[in-house]
């Protein structure tokens, strides 16, 4: 199972839908699940008054699937009808068969206007981001425990620079022809053999010789991974290279990575790596703070 989480307002159901549709499996919503065991509502709006009897409803509704694979669309998190963010107990989750996590997020006033917009109910902001927050502390609390991937979803820079994310930034070494198809827009995927562990946040392009300089900066929207055909059908578009250097590239391996690459930015004075204190080049990347350029 590959467990979809976010507040209230967030979009985790559109964005679990179109997963849903590119893997070919099945979707179900946990609301909708405890409903129909219940037969019943499950409270007020989006504050729930029976928190550990609902999700004992949820168990025994998630025991009746027989689909292997599917997708829940669910929270980890929910507000109690006294107003605090209660975390769900752990032992619900481990109870499920959960893959991978991947949590939906986005900057406060955009979910506060899409839940103004979709039921008419005007939220706090602080409420918003505590709630955020909390979701997404033990989202990665879940994960560590489980020990499953957790995979972050957004869709622009301001997500980016919220600080709850705690990502990090990588140096990159790119060939120049094609850091500059990155910067111009015709590429928007750069394949790797093997991606790094952590999250990032962006990439700073350090053109290789002759150039050997920092030459602009692109933000990571996602991290892929997948069987080396499938990746192609699905990035070929923005490749920015043909499909012979593609499979020259990976001719050794079924399985192919890609950075996803949203907004880029090119600097006008490019940068050396020794006036940031990098005394050597990458042979891959390394992992930076945020660099100020």
């Amino acid at each position: 199972m590959q467990l979809i989480c976010g507040v209230h307002g967030v979009g985790k159901t559109v964005f679990a839908k179109k997963l849903c549709q590119k893997l070919l499996i099945e979707y179900y919503s946990a609301s909708e699940l405890i409903k129909k065991m219940a037969n019943r509502e499950i409270g007020d709006y989006k504050k729930v008054q029976y928190i550990s009897e609902n999700q004992k409803l949820l168990l025994e509704a998630l025991s009746k699937i027989n689909d292997t694979q599917y997708i829940l669309d669910g929270h980890l998190c929910l507000m109690n009808t006294q107003s605090k963010i209660e975390r769900i107990s752990y032992d619900v989750f481990q109870s499920m068969n959960i893959e991978s996590i991947y949590i939906v997020v986005d900057v406060p006033e955009k979910i506060q206007n899409r839940l103004r917009d979709r039921d008419n109910q005007i939220w706090d902001l602080g409420v918003i981001a505590s709630f955020q927050q909390e979701e997404f502390a033990y989202a990665k609390y879940l994960a560590k425990k489980m020990n499953i991937p957790l995979k972050i979803i957004y869709d622009n820079k301001e997500v980016a620079k919220c600080s709850f994310l705690e990502k990090e930034n990588i140096i990159m070494p790119i060939k120049p022809v094609f850091a500059e198809k990155i910067l111009s827009g015709e590429k928007k995927y750069e394949y790797r053999k093997q991606l790094c562990k952590k999250e990032i946040n962006k990439i700073y392009i350090y053109a290789t010789a002759p150039v050997k300089m920092i030459i602009g900066e692109a933000w990571v929207v996602d991290k892929l991974s997948m069987d080396k055909e499938k990746l192609w059908q699905g990035t070929q578009k923005y490749a920015g290279i043909s499909k012979k250097f593609y499979d020259q590239y990976f001719k050794y391996q079924d399985c192919a990575c890609a950075y996803r690459i949203g907004e880029v930015r090119q600097y006008r004075f490019p940068v050396t790596l020794d006036s940031i204190g990098i005394e050597y080049v990458p042979q891959s990347f390394v992992y930076v703070d945020k660099l100020g350029l």
